[in-house]
């Protein structure tokens, strides 16, 4: 019997050497949020299920809602601007008339922010920095914005 579990030990951590890493924008994305906004608690990742795109979605709590990050990397950059412009006309069909489309000043390479026409609750905000796509959705804009640039900071050129 303890030869089976020696066994087992050793073929467990030779699987552990070649399971892949965190990316380390996702690391960093975590960190900051835990430190820059303590009023929100991590609840829930969701780590990529593939290795092109590489995806996490982070949920945060607070007494004000739920937030969401969903943060895509991309290998080549210009699957990231496809992809962008491609959920910017799908964000734009889908919600249609309902929502105001505008762009933020310095948020990355391009982006777009989606409010309701008569609220500026629930916003979503959709930017896109090198081969990095990131989705925020908040209860405000005001919370939505200050995620957004969390996570933009992290984003190294």
């Amino acid at each position: 019997m303890p030869v089976i579990f020696c066994l087992l030990l050793v073929i467990s951590s030779g699987f552990a050497q070649y399971a892949p890493a965190k990316p380390e924008l996702f690391v960093r994305v975590e960190r900051v949020l835990r430190e820059r906004e303590p009023a929100w608690k991590l609840e829930k990742i969701t780590p990529s299920q593939t290795t092109d795109p590489l995806l996490e979605t982070i949920v945060y709590r607070s007494r004000q809602g739920e937030a969401s990050i969903s943060i895509t990397i991309w290998r080549r950059e210009q699957d990231a601007r496809e992809s962008f412009a491609g959920m910017a006309i799908a964000y734009d069909n889908i919600r249609g008339k309902a929502v105001v489309k505008r762009a933020l000043p310095a948020l990355g390479d391009e982006n777009y922010m989606w409010t309701h026409r008569r609220s500026s609750k629930w916003p979503t905000i959709r930017f896109r920095k090198g081969n990095v796509e990131v989705q925020v959705f908040a209860p405000n804009v005001t919370i939505a914005k200050a995620f957004a640039a969390h996570v933009v900071e992290q984003i190294q050129d």
